[in-house]
């Protein structure tokens, strides 16, 4: 299945999909992790706002959130299913409405604490997430505009049009 502007198959983007989340599967947080999950998760959140202040209100509504995003998180220490483990991230995105960059930033800046906290090897837990926050949402839009064997470059033709208009 193809389209301009950059064709893919379906199943290969699936299946590289599926590969990167099964590399996450062995990635565990440690103990350490774990007992300081909560300041790790602060300082993040904190640090966020520190660098980005305008984005500070899209944050702080965030963080009404975070109890149940992390516990949402933290179920799929030991999942094994695929769907389950994707279905779970890009919860995230839809149910919770986080926009991905900003759950990207957030998770980078909880492995930059949990070296600070635990050490350098700890930061992998964290960093998992931020590659999957960026790569589910991209594979997911991709996959579905090759399903429908939609041209790539008309979405971002209509998103221009749409960011000229809110001029």
């Amino acid at each position: 299945m193809g389209t301009a502007g950059g064709s893919i198959d379906v199943k290969e983007a699936v299946k590289k999909t599926a590969q990167l989340i099964i590399a996450s599967f062995s990635i565990k947080p440690s103990e350490c992790v774990l007992r300081n999950y909560d300041t790790i998760t602060k300082n993040a959140i904190n640090t966020l706002i520190k660098l980005f202040p305008e984005l500070s209100n899209d944050v702080n509504a965030l963080v009404g959130k975070f109890a149940e995003i992390q516990e949402n998180v933290k179920k799929l220490i030991g999942t094994t299913d695929i769907s389950e483990y994707a279905d779970s991230i890009l919860t995230i995105f839809t149910v919770y409405n986080v926009n991905p960059g900003l759950y990207a930033a957030f998770t980078a800046l909880q492995a930059t604490e949990a070296i600070k906290t635990c050490g350098d090897s700890d930061a992998k837990f964290f960093l998992a997430r931020t590659i999957l926050a960026g790569a589910l949402p991209f594979d997911l839009y991709t996959t579905l505009l090759d399903y429908l064997n939609m041209d790539r470059t008309f979405p971002i033709n209509l998103f221009k049009a749409l960011l000229e208009s809110s001029k």
